[in-house]
């Protein structure tokens, strides 16, 4: 196996287990890159039919797409409050990769239009409904979207799915206009329950067979630059200080998404009052502060880039 950056043979191995079953994982130190060593050979197949079966915001549990929208739809304050510098309201936003539209209901009125494309096509109808807005249930190619007709291209949680960065990139631009904004958001290869706590159990659930790539901010970097971009990284944490606590003590995801990216709740039981409220203070202090050592350090559990294109491939 060579690395899809640089092309060298010498890698090392991350894991030799994924969430569901044996597979490897390989890295190139110098690349800052892992790489899934078995890929699934179709992907809108695999999106279409399988992925919703294996992950959900309830772990082991299938979820309904009206679910799925509700356990993200309330955590994209990080990714607004990033682009709202770059937005007006006569833009036109592309999101690929939109599942739901959770991304793109919290969005859709900072600009003119937002248009939406998932492999899921099931996801994509239900974005459409709840955003008003439109969506393909394709591949990017297969869309008949012009080039060059959008101020904004969004892909978030989407990089680590494909097998060619450089050239997913390099297709996004495609699609933007002159000076037009790319937002591209991946998991954190360096996230604290790896790289500071090296959590056994949360390592064995973070690798799974749908992400086929394994992202640094180095890694990230060099895509982009490779794909003709020059922008600025963007660190982001969803999970709370308490999620961390969960899994360093008792080895497991918690039961919801909510308890791991709402404000942390103390289980103050009984308890009311100004004790009540300055126990909750306390938490959600402690979680930004938490949140800001991560961010500070470069080890959340989310990557960002936003930039420009300055050289087409």
């Amino acid at each position: 196996m060579n690395c899809c950056l640089c092309g060298t043979q010498k890698l090392v191995v991350l894991t030799t287990r994924l969430r569901d079953r044996p597979g490897k994982v390989w890295y190139c130190d110098a690349c800052e890159l892992g790489m899934l060593e078995r890929k699934p050979s179709n992907l809108k197949k695999y999106y279409d039919e399988k992925y919703r079966k294996h992950y959900s915001p309830r772990v082991n549990q299938t979820s309904s797409y009206a679910e799925i929208f509700e356990s993200y739809v309330h955590y994209q304050t990080q990714r607004v409050q990033l682009l709202r510098p770059w937005l007006r309201q006569d833009m036109r936003l592309l999101d690929v990769g939109c599942q739901t539209g959770h991304f793109l209901f919290n969005i859709k009125n900072l600009v003119k239009e937002v248009v939406g494309v998932d492999y899921d096509s099931g996801a994509a109808d239900f974005a459409s409904k709840v955003c008003q807005c439109t969506t393909f249930g394709c591949g990017l190619d297969e869309t008949g979207l012009p080039p060059a007709s959008f101020d904004v291209v969004c892909a978030m949680q989407t990089m680590e799915h494909v097998a060619d960065p450089v050239s997913f990139a390099s297709t996004l631009g495609k699609y933007l206009k002159l000076n037009g904004i790319i937002y591209i958001e991946v998991p954190n290869l360096k996230d604290a329950l790896l790289s500071v706590y090296n959590n056994q159990p949360f390592r064995d659930f973070y690798y799974r067979e749908a992400h086929i790539l394994y992202l640094t901010q180095s890694s990230l970097e060099a895509v982009m630059s490779r794909a003709g971009f020059e922008g600025t990284i963007h660190f982001l944490q969803d999970y709370n200080f308490l999620n961390h606590l969960h899994w360093n003590f008792i080895g497991q995801p918690q039961p919801s998404c909510h308890d791991g990216m709402g404000v942390p709740k103390l289980p103050s039981v009984g308890v009311e009052g100004e004790l009540r409220k300055d126990l909750e203070d306390w938490a959600k202090h402690a979680d930004m502060e938490y949140k800001s050592v991560l961010i500070k350090h470069g080890i959340s559990d989310n990557i960002a880039f936003i930039g420009k294109l300055v050289k087409a491939n």
